[in-house]
This record gives structure tokens, C-alpha cells and sequence, in this order.
């Protein structure tokens, strides 16, 4: 059964890779080409794992090495399917589980590489989302949508905040304003994260990620200023922590805030 699973996180794995190369450019699925010749890949590169095993790391037209991504992300698709398997208590909850991971490592990928949360990502996986909690026994229709709706009103603001921030260092700036804003792709992943790990869960969920993000930028800007190579306004992508937040919530739980909330 091990092996099924392995197999069956392998091919999500390669789904996210495919997705995570087209998206960004294309805003659609498209075949996997060499980033730097845009050649469309032999099919048997399409995949990391058997490509390492065949040689085929290289593109055969410009010999420009495949992202290293491709790999660590199949890789961790079959680790964290096996690790879900183990932490699932049936079917139904292993594919839930499976499902929401896949969209956010999906995010992950995408958001490290461009600095992008993207529309046509986070809008389909809001109406998945959405059937997923209808259906699951240790969710409701009701919390999933209130769980939606918060992350929408908690982050909205500071997305409007942050524009106007942006845009009163931008006079001295720059082009500073497209750095330091909070996108609106910030508020969509909050949102799908409330439609994800529902009611209460969604604050607890953003208020880990925000907390991670902050702790990781005082280290980043303590690091920077060490090697003399501070730049202020850098950029660094929001998603992942919130996500990292959200699985936190999702497979361990807000067992504090739901006693708080009597839920």
C-alpha cells in the first residue's frame, strides 16, 4: 500500500511541476519547455525522477539544466503523501488532506520562484475548497464560508493599507511601490486558507504565518546587515508562510481557539 501511495504522491508531484513551469507564463496548462530555449521537453524529462535515472537532466537542445525544483518537489510529494497516509484516519480524509496540500505546495512553488499568487490558481481551488469542506464530516458548509469570509476581511485592509504605504514611498522610491505592497493575491490565499481550514482555525492559521513571516524577516535583515549586503524594500514572498500557518491549523489543529470560541 506504501508504494501505491508513494506512486500516487509521485504523480502529484509531477501535476505541481507542470502547473508551477506553464502557469506563470501562459496562465495555463501547457508542455513542459526548457526555461531558457522554451524547447518543448522529450517526454520522458516531463518527469524529474525518471529524467535523473535516464540522464536527461539537460535540455537536448541548449544543454541548460533543469531547475532542481523539479526534483525536491516530486520528492516531497511522495514523502508528504506517505506522511499523510500515516496521519489520516480514513480514506476520505487522506484525499481531502492530499488535495488542500497539493494546491498549497502548488502556491509554494510558484510564489518562491515569481513572487506571484496566481488568480487562475487560487479561484478554482476557492470552489474546490468549498465542495471539500461541504463534504467533510469534521467541517460544515457554514464554517467553511465563515472561515473564507474572515481571511478576506482580515487581510483586505492591510492590502489597502499597504498600497497607500506604497505608494508614499514610491515619491522618493521609485518603483518601490511594486515591492513592498501586499498583493491582492495575499488576500485570495487568505481567503482559500478560511475556506480550507474553516472557523475558527483561519485566525490562528494567518497569525502563525504572519508570526513566521516576521520572525524570518528579523533573522533575514539580521543576516543581511552582518554581510553588509542590506537593501531596504526586498522583497520576500508572504504565501509561504501563510501556508505553512494553515497546515500547522489543518493537521494539528486549533484546539485553543475552538475552546476559547466554545466550538
Amino acid at each position: 500500500m506504501i508504494l501505491v501511495i508513494a506512486l500516487l504522491g509521485w504523480l502529484f508531484g509531477v501535476g505541481i511541476n507542470w502547473l508551477a513551469d506553464s502557469l506563470p507564463f501562459y496562465r495555463k496548462p501547457a508542455v513542459p519547455r526548457c526555461p531558457a530555449c522554451t524547447a518543448p521537453f522529450s517526454p520522458i524529462a516531463w518527469f524529474a525522477i525518471p529524467a535523473v535515472i535516464a540522464r536527461l537532466w539537460r535540455c537536448e537542445y541548449c544543454s541548460t539544466r533543469r531547475q532542481t525544483r523539479t526534483l525536491l518537489v516530486e520528492l516531497l510529494a511522495i514523502a508528504g503523501s506517505i506522511g499523510i497516509y500515516f496521519w489520516s484516519s480514513s480514506p476520505g480524509s487522506f484525499w481531502l488532506a492530499l488535495l488542500v496540500s497539493a494546491v498549497f505546495l502548488l502556491i509554494i512553488v510558484i510564489d518562491m520562484e515569481h513572487k506571484l499568487i496566481l488568480h487562475v490558481v487560487t479561484l478554482p481551488a476557492a470552489v474546490v475548497f468549498v465542495v471539500l469542506g461541504y463534504i467533510n464530516s469534521e467541517m460544515s458548509l457554514g464554517r467553511t464560508l465563515l472561515g473564507g469570509a474572515v481571511g478576506f476581511g482580515l487581510f483586505f485592509p492591510l492590502y489597502l493599507l499597504g498600497g497607500i504605504f506604497a505608494r508614499n514611498i514610491a515619491g522618493g522610491q521609485g518603483d518601490a511601490d511594486d515591492e513592498v505592497a501586499l498583493g491582492f493575491g495575499d488576500v485570495t490565499l487568505a481567503t482559500i486558507i478560511g475556506l480550507a481550514v474553516g472557523f475558527p482555525g483561519v485566525i490562528e492559521a494567518l497569525l502563525r504565518g504572519i508570526l513566521a513571516a516576521g520572525l524570518f524577516s528579523i533573522a533575514y535583515l539580521i543576516y543581511m546587515k552582518l554581510r553588509r549586503r542590506y537593501s531596504a524594500f526586498t522583497p520576500i514572498p508572504y504565501g509561504p508562510f501563510l501556508i505553512l500557518g494553515a497546515w500547522w491549523v489543518y493537521f494539528w489543529g486549533a484546539a485553543g481557539l475552538e475552546k476559547i470560541l466554545g466550538m
